[in-house]
């Protein structure tokens, strides 16, 4: 690997894994280098930033000369290795986090367990964290054991079983391995004092971290063609989940381009109604019903106050911060501004109450209780849909323009209504299910009305809009429209023909030189609406374009499986990942196709 590469902060997001322990994730390359890491919690200021520009810290095991790598996880575990193969040997760097349950303590730790398995190999560490999401450089101090940093309330130590020396405001050392050595590494996050590296007992704590992510995955019941990419999905949604709250973020890093070099970088280390929702959608088809009840608890313990539900909370329940630009940080490939926190926190977004109670319909349904208090608050939320689906707001796109009457919102508005008549009728509570049934038929009529675009021949973006729009592609899968309806078929061929990529199952949200989203500029392809596109083929039973189009998916991911948000087909092989990484919307997009291609065939098969 050139020289210039090892110290890119830029590499291709396709040469990043990521590890977690359920309250933060870290983002490590493949050239060992910990580039991304919000210590202890998703959302605290950043440690390692590098990712986001040359300024930010970060922490490298690696081979001191010319070296070639690969990075691949443990089987069923978020365990990730990184191996280093170089003129004289090879080497693997073990990278996890401790899984501790019920963990409450504000802290974090980062294993990194390195040997040889051939020859010999000389590496080089360097540990230099910058706190403050980088913007303060902290003093470090060499000890007997490693090395702390410090500034203000933030600390920081390396425990280390070599000795370290001090230079440019990090800790680093070199050392030589030889085949059978093995070193482990242990940074500790909020530490004050450096102990032993061997009190970290990491061999202990990494067979526990394997049992745990092992046992967890073991309970998948899909045993498709497609287990081993499910697996990886699953395992990459579940560090999304902060299980002191029961929040799940949308991913675990800020302000990664939807372009490379353009504006539309935001901060995703939040939890979105609607984006959880999906994804506790994806855990019930696969079995995991304990994420829900942890969801539910969350959101309608903590969050839901009767009244109108926020878009986004923070991971602990409370209104999100506001949002912030990074000057000092120069961006991902240079693509500014560097954001913290989330303007479109106070936006109004109808479609997240439908989102919300089919992801009730779906808990239930996959075996998990709705209890009385549940429900009670979940008919509060009906009552908001019936006063305020006639508003218009902000989309699903989440504009920073006026607001519309998009027709995405009022299809969920809709099927808040179903849903609760639905769950109504299974738990035998019938005395609003009137009511809610004929205020759905009243919101489909006026979607009928006013979503449809004569002269195009297809449903569009918004009420008398000439937009096509690619979150469409979920009419049919909500029970909205019949699939098979004409004017659905028109909407879906419209989305393809004007949206979609000519050779390749990928989709543009919608026509950026035509819809006014008040930010502007380029954007990747949408991964979400190439799993929604290969849902609706599933739907129409042209399961061969369906399997083949899946197969393309699988092969567009990164090389250990996991999404960003967007792609660009044009960019070349290995650098064609944008957006926020890894991202939960296309992980369960994933997921969902899957399980319903799975069905459909077992239904054919049956019958």
């Amino acid at each position: 690997m050139p020289a210039e590469e090892k110290h890119n902060p830029s590499l291709p997001l396709e040469r990043y894994g990521v590890i977690g322990d359920t309250r933060t994730a870290v983002l490590v390359s493949a050239t060992g280098s910990v580039d991304w890491a919000c210590l202890p919690d998703f959302d605290s200021p950043s440690a390692f930033t590098r990712l986001l520009g040359a300024a930010g810290g970060f922490f490298s095991i690696a081979p001191r000369h010319e070296f070639s790598s690969r990075q691949y996880y443990e089987s069923g575990t978020n365990i990730l290795v990184t191996e280093f193969t170089t003129a004289t040997g090879k080497a693997r760097l073990r990278d996890f986090m401790p899984y501790i349950p019920n963990r409450r303590v504000p802290t974090a730790e980062i294993h990194r367990i390195v040997e040889c398995c051939e020859g010999e190999t000389e590496l080089n560490l360097i540990f230099a964290p910058r706190f403050g999401d980088a913007r303060i450089v902290p003093a470090m101090q060499i000890t007997e054991h490693g090395a702390t940093a410090a500034a203000q309330a933030y600390s920081f130590s390396l425990s280390s079983p070599i000795p370290l020396l001090q230079k440019d405001d990090a800790a680093v050392c070199g050392f030589r391995l030889r085949n059978g050595e093995e070193f482990s590494f242990v940074a500790d996050w909020g530490a004050t004092e450096v102990y032993p590296v061997r009190s970290y007992q990491s061999y202990g704590r990494i067979a526990e971290t394997r049992k745990f992510w092992r046992e967890w995955i073991g309970r998948l019941s899909y045993q498709g063609r497609y287990r081993e990419a499910v697996e990886r999905s699953l395992l990459a949604l579940k560090l999304l989940s902060y299980e002191p709250s029961g929040a799940i973020v949308a991913a675990p890093t800020t302000s990664l381009p939807e372009w490379l070099g353009g504006t539309r970088n935001w901060d995703y280390r939040f939890t979105w109604i609607r984006d959880s929702s999906f994804i506790l959608g994806a855990f019930f088809r696969a079995g995991f019903i304990e994420e829900g009840t942890a969801y539910f608890d969350f959101i309608l313990q903590r969050v839901f106050n009767g009244r109108d539900l926020k878009i986004l909370y923070d991971i602990r329940g409370s209104a999100a911060g506001a949002e912030e630009v990074l000057p000092h940080l120069s961006g991902y490939a240079g693509s500014s501004p560097v954001r913290v926190g989330n303007g479109a926190a106070d936006q109004y977004q109808l479609d997240i109450y439908g989102s919300l109670m089919d992801a009730a319909w779906l808990y239930h349904i996959h075996g998990g209780v709705i209890t009385s208090t549940e429900w009670q608050t979940l008919r509060r939320l009906l009552v908001v849909v019936i006063e305020k689906w006639r508003e218009p707001d902000s989309g699903i796109w989440e504009a920073r323009s006026e607001p519309k009457h998009y027709t995405y919102s009022k299809v969920w508005a809709w099927v808040a209504l179903d849903r609760a008549v639905k769950i109504a009728l299974k738990l035998g509570l019938s005395t609003e299910v009137d009511i809610w049934r004929a205020e759905a038929d009243h919101v489909k009529r006026d979607i009928l009305a006013g979503a449809w675009n004569a002269r195009l021949g297809c449903f569009t973006q918004s009420y008398d809009s000439e937009i096509v729009d690619a979150s469409l592609l979920v009419m049919a899968e909500t029970g909205f429209i019949d699939v098979n309806d004409t004017r659905f078929i028109a909407t879906l061929d419209q989305i393809k023909n004007k949206l979609g990529h000519p050779r390749l199952p990928l989709f543009y949200r919608y026509d950026s030189s035509q819809f006014d989203d008040g930010v502007g500029g380029e954007e990747g392809r949408f991964l979400l609406m190439s799993f929604w596109y290969i849902d609706c083929l599933i739907a129409l039973r042209r399961l061969p374009e369906a399997r083949a189009a899946l197969e393309q998916m699988i092969s567009l991911s990164e090389p250990l499986g996991l999404y960003s948000e967007c792609i660009d087909p044009e960019a070349p092989p290995g650098r064609r990942f944008l957006g926020n990484f890894p991202q939960g919307f296309s992980h369960l997009g994933f997921v969902n196709s899957v399980y319903k291609l799975d069905q459909i065939r077992r239904i054919i098969e049956a019958g």
